[in-house]
């Protein structure tokens, strides 16, 4: 037991003499909180301090950043060329230790005690105390770094993040906001807001349609009273004289008279009669000054004039009466001049024009009444195309206002969203002037690394008492271990051990006597 008792703690002593020293050198990291208050100025960066250190940890630990630790230093010169890299850089990543600090505050939103993380600390362990404290120190520069490159280009990319989004939105209200041009120009009278117009529109036109209808009902009648009235009145009625109260006649009643009379005077006379070369000349300048025209119905008309009065006269006289003589020579002479009177179908007899003052005054009331007709009649029609298209227009107002509704509510939307991400356009760009300017939550190394005093491990005097308290129970565990591997009898109890059963004596050991 002595002996075990000395080779154990003898162990110890030595490992603790030898035991190559590991020194660990820290930096400690403060996160501050922001200088201006959240109330006025809002961050980007929404994740709890924690969650931010072990990110930007895992982009420190990269393997870049690693090997060319490694290879600025020259770190693990010896485990290079049995090591991969891989292998060095997990071997690095357990050398560096990281530990959150937090303390208890309370919590502004929730009014209550919480833990907080306010700060936390990097280390690295090295053989070397000038190596631990220049490797901490260039992670402490990779973590505080990290931390303004990743705040900053996170609230850029929100910053730019909502720039786009800003112009995507503006460019959709532009968008909708010609659509919405478009479709007013389509629909100009059918929108919902023209509703009431178009109501009162229609109302009016109803109005004048039946106000057109029965004065076109009214002109109608006066028409069908003036073509009566026209129906009875002679055309050519006689006009007399003002001053004389004789009978004016016209150009084409003298002409009328002069053939008769001609006629006449050839009945009676010969052709070199002076009353009938003065007829004959008088005629053809009538006509001259009337117009030529074939006179058949003319000369009808005296032929039955003729006839009628060469039957009164046969009547009266006997035949070889000078007046029937002369009546019988005139009806030859108009027969023979009807006869031989051209007939062209290319130059029609001139109508003869009214002259009857009544029949004039009928006919023209009459043409104003149908002038006023064909007015009414065509403003009617653009009265019942008018009505017509409001009727289309009422009736298309309920699609056309489901679909304007549709279009406004698609714009106020989009108008609110574009708003709302102007504002936080505006809220990004605070925030990123607030980072770009170190105004926001930072670290800041409050404690750098120096090079360590002292070794972090072994601890000699720990390796000593654990040495001392195992050489104190070594021994005995030794013979606890020797008694339970030795097979010897040595009592009464080994044999009731072995046979279960206690033996009927016990002799005695017997020292040998000397005579």
């Amino acid at each position: 037991m002595i002996l075990t008792f000395v080779a154990v703690l003898g162990v110890f002593t030595t490992a603790a003499r030898l035991w190559p020293p590991t020194y660990e050198s820290t930096g400690t990291i403060l996160i501050e909180q922001q200088e201006i208050p959240e109330d006025f100025v809002h961050s980007v960066i929404g994740s709890y301090a924690d969650q931010r250190v072990q990110v930007i940890s895992q982009r420190v630990m990269t393997s870049a950043n690693l090997l060319a630790i490694i290879s600025k230093y020259d770190l693990y010169a010896r485990l290079k060329a049995t090591r991969t890299r891989e292998r060095l850089v997990d071997k690095m990543r357990d050398d560096i230790k990281l530990k959150m600090i937090s303390a208890d505050v309370m919590d502004p939103r929730q009014g209550r005690p919480t833990k907080a993380t306010i700060a936390f600390s990097v280390s690295y362990l090295s053989q070397s105390p000038q190596l631990a404290a220049a490797v901490a120190n260039e992670l402490t520069s990779l973590y505080l770094r990290e931390n303004l490159e990743s705040r900053k280009q996170q609230a850029q990319g929100t910053t730019d993040f909502l720039n786009g989004e800003a112009a995507r939105l503006g460019q959709e209200v532009t968008a909708l906001q010609e659509k919405i041009a478009a479709f007013r120009t389509d629909h100009e009278r059918s929108l919902p807001e023209y509703a009431q117009l178009n109501i009162q529109l229609i109302n009016r036109a109803q109005d004048d349609l039946r106000d057109q209808d029965t004065r076109i009902r009214a002109l109608q009648q006066q028409i069908i009273y003036l073509d009566g009235q026209l129906a009875q009145i002679s055309p050519t009625g006689p006009l007399f004289s003002d001053r004389s109260g004789e009978r004016v006649l016209g150009a084409t009643e003298q002409l009328k008279m002069l053939k008769s009379e001609y006629a006449r005077a050839v009945s009676m006379y010969s052709d070199t009669h002076p009353d009938v070369i003065r007829l004959r000349r008088q005629i053809a300048g009538m006509e001259q000054e009337v117009g030529s025209q074939s006179g058949d119905r003319d000369v009808q008309r005296q032929l039955e004039q003729a006839r009628a009065d060469l039957a009164s006269s046969k009547q009266n006289h006997t035949p070889d009466h000078p007046d029937v003589v002369r009546l019988s020579r005139q009806v030859a002479l108009l027969q023979d001049q009807l006869r031989t009177m051209p007939r062209s179908l290319s130059t029609p007899a001139v109508d003869e024009k009214p002259d009857n003052p009544a029949y004039l005054q009928a006919q023209a009331s009459r043409q104003a009444a149908q002038t006023e007709l064909d007015s009414l009649l065509t403003q009617r029609l653009q009265q019942k195309s008018k009505l017509d298209e409001l009727d289309r227009r009422v009736s298309a107002m309920p699609a056309v206002a489901r679909d304007y509704d549709a279009l406004m509510d698609s714009l106020q939307g989009a108008e609110k969203k574009h708003d709302e991400v102007q504002q936080k356009q505006m809220e990004a760009q605070l925030a990123s002037n607030l980072e770009a300017e170190r105004k926001g939550e930072r670290f800041t190394l409050i404690e750098p690394p120096t090079e360590p005093e002292r070794p972090a491990k072994p601890i000699q005097l720990l390796i000593l008492l654990a040495g001392f308290i195992f050489s104190l129970g070594a021994p005995w565990i030794l013979m606890r271990l020797l008694e339970a591997l030795d097979t010897r009898i040595h009592g009464r109890d080994d044999i009731v051990a072995i046979l279960s059963v206690p033996p009927l004596a016990v002799v005695p050991r017997l020292k040998d006597l000397k005579d």
